[in-house]
């Protein structure tokens, strides 16, 4: 593949998507899955005041408005307004509870809808906090860019599907863009830190996603071949491919976090022990990379232990298929 590096990976992939929708030509991109950038669930909710109840009753009211899907996935055009207005109607027309429910939101209005809205990016939030806007988290999901950190560092990473490709059955290459964010980091006296090579790390966590991403976007056209072609049987086994493979990456995702840390950690003790001349503190710093290069291996280990989980239930899907082809 190509890889090239921007100047603004999110604006330059909403400007390529403009100008296909615009003229129907151009190289689109790799279809990432909503759930990579977060999703509603009650126990969020919960995290920001509301009882278990009541979280579970806005999870079902965004559900029957329309906010979310039955997935947990939110409109990306979803408002305060209509999201306080679903609530509030759900609380008026539940069947028992109705005081209790309207008193605990009442009493956490602002976070309860504030939650619903940013489990739209919920799993970004989580990495990089109040560093970017709302505006530009929205951005980055429309727009499906993949984010990684490494410290406080960031790299914002795009794929494109194949290109110059004769058949669909034939290799073709693709396209990487990239932009890496460097923190402004100083030492204990002010000066600058020197930027890390390679800042913001190089995807660790997109290696895994990009995999996924791409058998998630085939497993989608098989959907919607199999739904055209009205072959139910191929539908349904085209489901279980797509929610197997976005389980996980839900799964996946707060391990690859554990590790990205875990390297990060190990790479500064490290480097803090090679710069010290205080013998006591290099042995300090060198069994704290020891610690931190563990857990980065007990990382790795449930990664594992997931991957051979999931390529289990593939397994199960693909002989399913095969079943399924042989009735034919």
């Amino acid at each position: 593949h190509i890889a090239s590096r921007v100047s603004d990976v999110v604006n330059f992939v909403a400007h390529v998507n403009e100008i296909r929708e615009i003229t129907g030509r151009g190289f689109s991109f790799l279809r990432i899955p909503r759930s990579y950038y977060g999703r509603l669930e009650a126990s969020d909710l919960v995290e920001a005041g509301a009882s278990k109840r009541l979280a579970d009753a806005v999870v079902a009211a965004m559900t029957k408005a329309g906010i979310a899907s039955k997935a947990g996935i939110v409109d990306l055009d979803a408002s305060e307004e209509k999201v306080s207005s679903a609530i509030s109607s759900a609380i008026k027309d539940a069947a028992d509870s109705k005081e209790e429910l309207q008193k605990g939101y009442e009493s956490r209005r602002e976070a309860i809808v504030a939650a619903v809205l940013r489990a739209r990016y919920l799993n970004l939030h989580k990495l990089l906090r109040s560093h970017l806007s709302p505006e530009t988290y929205l951005n980055i999901v429309r727009n499906k860019v993949l984010v990684d950190i490494q410290g406080n560092d960031i790299l914002f990473q795009i794929f494109t599907g194949n290109i110059l490709q004769r058949n669909a059955s034939e290799e073709a290459p693709f396209l990487e863009f990239i932009q890496r964010v460097c923190s402004e980091r100083k030492d204990d006296d002010g000066k600058p830190l020197a930027i890390r090579p390679g800042c913001g790390g190089f995807g660790i966590r997109n290696f895994l996603t990009l995999f996924l991403s791409i058998e998630v976007s085939k497993a989608m056209s098989q959907l919607e071949a199999a739904a055209e072609a009205k072959d139910f049987k191929a539908q349904q086994i085209a489901e279980r491919r797509v929610k197997i493979l976005t389980r996980q990456l839900d799964e996946s995702n707060p391990v690859l976090t554990q590790i990205s840390d875990a390297m990060t950690a190990e790479s500064d003790a490290s480097a803090a022990a090679k710069a010290t001349t205080d013998e006591k503190e290099k042995r300090r710093l060198l069994a704290e990379a020891e610690r931190w290069k563990e857990k980065k291996q007990d990382g790795n280990r449930v990664l594992q232990e997931l991957s051979d989980r999931y390529k289990a239930m593939m397994k199960e899907v693909r002989e399913e298929e095969e079943e399924n082809k042989k009735k034919e």
